[in-house]
């Protein structure tokens, strides 16, 4: 399986159009958005649709949005029956959270790993914290597995999602 990150200029944004639809996952309620070149945000419901919706529109402020499931969408769900499938994904980053998301893709599912290990992967192993702040500004729930990086001092840490969430999907990876 492999998971191909193309990066989204903020020039170009004015020209996206972007599929979003909404499903239930094992974890939450999910809003799922793509461009023709991929995935461009998986994001929890912790509200209503329509605030979840709001927030997919501030992020890509200027892009045009359709209420469509696209093949993406389905494909998606693939990864979370563990079926060997590769999406790509069309994201909104800089240069080094760009870096931190490709590195994500590499931690193997049921793994986990620590900041510092991310960031030494990376080429900046003093850059835990940056590292740490791109972990928690990735667009993409679960298929960029954010979820498996864990503090070097222990623990489950943060989690955009909750802790809750986390705890939950690492412990589902190590059931299957």
């Amino acid at each position: 399986m492999k998971h191909i990150i193309q990066p989204i200029s903020k020039k170009e944004i004015p020209s996206l159009h972007i599929a979003y639809s909404f499903a239930d996952s094992p974890f939450a309620r999910m809003c799922l958005a793509s461009t023709e070149n991929g995935v461009c945000s998986v994001s929890l419901v912790m509200g209503t649709d329509s605030q979840a919706f709001e927030a997919l529109q501030k992020k890509l402020a200027g892009a045009s949005f359709e209420a469509s499931s696209k093949p993406e969408h389905v494909a998606f769900f693939k990864l979370l029956e563990k079926e060997p499938v590769s999406l790509n994904f069309h994201l909104l980053g800089t240069p080094f959270q760009l870096d931190v998301w490709n590195a994500l893709l590499n931690i193997p599912f049921g793994g986990t790993t620590t900041y510092g290990a991310l960031a030494a992967e990376i080429g900046r192993p003093k850059a835990f914290r940056a590292v740490g702040s791109a972990v928690g500004e990735n667009p993409i729930f679960y298929a960029i597995p954010c979820h498996r990086v864990l503090p070097a001092s222990g623990g489950i840490g943060n989690y955009f999602w909750g802790s809750e969430i986390k705890k939950a999907i690492l412990d589902w990876e190590k059931s299957i």
